[in-house]
């Protein structure tokens, strides 16, 4: 099915590619007390479009055959009407999963659009679009809300670069790191585990004491700037 709706109309010409529908949000925060989880997917354009959703546990290459996940997803095929919406319901099963920590998966979207009347019996390739978010899986255990402040994340130097630390049951997810007085930005968008740590490599030499600025992401998807010291 997945090889069906990935077919295209090809002959040599135009490329013909347009998104219409859209999420209602860039990351989806799946509480383990909830028996389910609902995403909105609305359509922007006039046109109707054939949608296939599917869960992947980090693999980007992932089909809905192939991809083995602790979920169920409905509808996983859907038409989206014009101008109209659609939910996607996902519900955890009875595989286990960590209880002290998150986990995260990325919930898959692709959209095949209508084809445009004013473009039939000319050559163009259709193509399909696909949308990726993060999906995070809190355990009950994990009482309080994420708290990305400097007491828990450290950052340390690593030669030239950074190591940062994340001392939280929570995926960190930052944009970028800049230092505090120069503007200096040193690493762009990253993501580190629970009780992991990630090596930034970097250009110049870093001193310790040196404050920066860490610009990350809360559970709603806005930024939040957290003054992070150098150790």
């Amino acid at each position: 099915m997945f090889k069906l709706l990935m077919a295209v109309c090809f002959a040599l010409g135009s490329v013909y590619a347009q998104a219409n529908i859209i999420l209602n949000g860039t990351r989806i925060i799946y509480p383990e007390s909830k028996g389910f989880v609902s995403v909105q997917l609305t359509s922007t354009g006039p046109d109707a479009s054939l949608v296939q959703a599917w869960i992947d546990d980090g693999d980007i290459n992932s089909t809905p055959e192939t991809a083995q996940v602790p979920f169920l997803l409905s509808p996983p095929i859907v038409k989206v009407l014009g101008q109209g919406g659609q939910q996607l319901r996902i519900e955890k099963t009875n595989a286990p999963l960590p209880g002290d920590r998150e986990s995260i998966f990325y919930l898959n979207v692709l959209e095949i659009p209508a084809f445009p009347e004013h473009l039939k019996g000319k050559n163009t390739l259709q193509l399909a679009l696909r949308t990726r978010i993060k999906l995070f899986y809190r355990p009950d255990t994990l009482k309080s809300k994420p708290d990305f402040s400097s007491k828990n994340i450290r950052a340390m130097v690593h030669g030239t670069g950074v190591s940062i630390f994340n001392d939280s049951a929570y995926y960190l997810t930052i944009v970028r790191i800049r230092a505090k007085h120069s503007g200096v930005e040193i690493a762009g968008a990253s993501m580190v585990a629970p009780y992991a740590s990630l090596n930034i490599p970097g250009k110049h030499e870093l001193e310790s004491g040196t404050q920066y600025i860490f610009t990350c992401v809360d559970d709603l998807g806005a930024y939040r700037d957290e003054v992070v010291t150098l150790r």
